[in-house]
């Protein structure tokens, strides 16, 4: 029930924070910037949860475990400093940089749950 939860949270935090996201870049909402980082952190704690629930679950991937512990990691990381990097005409790229460990993120936990619910129900991935 934990993973239904997590993929959830996970795809509609994950789809407010990409709206919100290309609202700030065309230069609206910025008082939003604070929801959007909230969004940001139930997208990672719900990728956290998918992520451990392959490493416990008999049949569960360690790589798509190891994954989402690193990517929900460098997610906030890069999505915090990313005022701080590349200032002037390149901060672009690391607006972009976010924009795609974002979406590999939600990709990832996506990706994830569906194997666990493969998984836990015995069904075979292959």
């Amino acid at each position: 029930m934990a993973i239904k939860i997590a993929s959830f949270v996970l795809r509609i935090a994950g789809l407010l924070a990409l709206i919100l996201g290309v609202l700030f870049w065309t230069g609206n909402a910025a008082q939003l910037i604070p929801l959007h980082m909230l969004l940001g952190f139930l997208v990672v704690l719900s990728l956290w949860v998918i992520g451990i629930g392959q490493a416990l679950v008999s049949g569960g991937s360690p790589v798509i475990a190891v994954l989402a512990i690193l990517i929900g990691l460098l997610l906030p990381i890069i999505g915090l400093m990313q005022n701080s990097w590349l200032l002037n005409s390149s901060h672009w790229i690391i607006q972009v940089v976010h924009l795609l460990i974002a979406v590999l993120a939600i990709g990832l936990g996506e990706m994830g749950a569906a194997r666990y619910r493969r998984a836990s129900s015995g069904i075979s991935a292959s």
